[in-house]
């Protein structure tokens, strides 16, 4: 089995990141990339809302929690031996979005969490899912 790309779907939840050790480990043993998305539901939810009571969300909100997001993770993988590319956004609910990543990015293999297996619909690579 040949892997060039590995996806791995980071929530920041201690299974998530678990679910990262193993994302790195695999794209290290085979010299895969490593894509590693993160979605800001949180941040969605609340350019949402204030769109709807027609007031502008914060015009830095999405940067900051980018930059946060970001801040958590590059120590994680600061000793990773593949290349490493970071995919966050605020575009919705993981569960929607992560079918439509996947698509884009067609990895070779997608590391998701258990809490993923029931409400992802079928995606189109292989999944390894940590309990």
């Amino acid at each position: 089995m040949e892997i060039k790309k590995v996806l791995v779907c980071v929530d920041l939840t201690p299974l998530s990141l678990k679910a990262l050790e193993w994302g790195k480990d695999i794209a290290e043993k085979y010299g895969a990339e490593l894509v590693v998305y993160h979605e800001l539901e949180d941040v969605y939810t609340m350019i949402k809302t204030s769109a709807s009571f027609g007031m502008p969300a914060s015009p830095d909100l999405k940067e900051k929690a980018e930059k946060n997001a970001l801040d958590k993770l590059k120590p994680l993988l600061k000793d990773v031996q593949t290349e490493c590319r970071f995919l966050i956004e605020a575009k919705g609910k993981t569960a929607d979005r992560l079918v439509e990543v996947v698509k884009e990015e067609s990895p070779d293999l997608t590391v998701i969490t258990v809490d993923y297996e029931r409400t992802v619909t079928k995606l189109s690579s292989q999944v390894l899912v940590i309990k």
